[in-house]
């Protein structure tokens, strides 16, 4: 359902605030447009550069900073220390076991999401044996249980 339109005149009235005080500020101030996209949208219509607000503007310097390359280098030592943290804590609890997973799990799809890699399966594949088995000790893992079953087959 598209919203509501403005005129020419009202673009332009908020344009001329906008550029003296910031998008944020102008929408504020004169109680339209709803959406910052569709503000930012009417001063590339009109070629009216809108100086960031401070915040944005400090977020727009971080994101400038921070290149693909930096992100993925920063994703991948999300994983190593929550790989680091899993293997060396000998006392984890099941929800901090899920949540170390739970990031990981973020850091790995953010990586893919940078490379350009799908992000989602939807799969076909059948549970394998190992799959059991997986299942077998995250089962036990979060019961705290010492004792599997099922993989007391697979080294005969």
């Amino acid at each position: 359902m598209p919203g509501p339109k403005y005129t020419e005149q009202e673009k332009e009235e908020y344009l001329q605030t906008a550029s003296l005080i910031g998008h944020s500020r102008a929408m504020r101030e004169l109680g339209y447009p709803k959406h910052w996209n569709t503000a930012n949208l009417w001063a590339k219509e009109y070629g009216v550069t809108i100086a960031l607000d401070e915040l944005k503007q400090k977020a727009a310097e971080f994101n400038d900073w921070y290149g693909t390359e930096e992100q993925l280098i920063a994703m991948q030592e999300v994983i190593s220390r929550g790989r680091e943290y899993i293997t060396q804590k000998a006392d984890l609890t099941p929800d901090e076991f899920k949540k170390t997973v739970e990031g990981m799990k973020r850091a790995i799809e953010t990586m893919q999401l940078l490379q350009g890699k799908a992000t989602t399966r939807t799969g076909t594949e059948e549970a394998t044996e190992t799959d059991a088995a997986i299942r077998n000790l995250l089962s036990a893992f979060e019961s705290d249980e010492q004792k599997v079953s099922g993989l007391g087959d697979q080294g005969a």
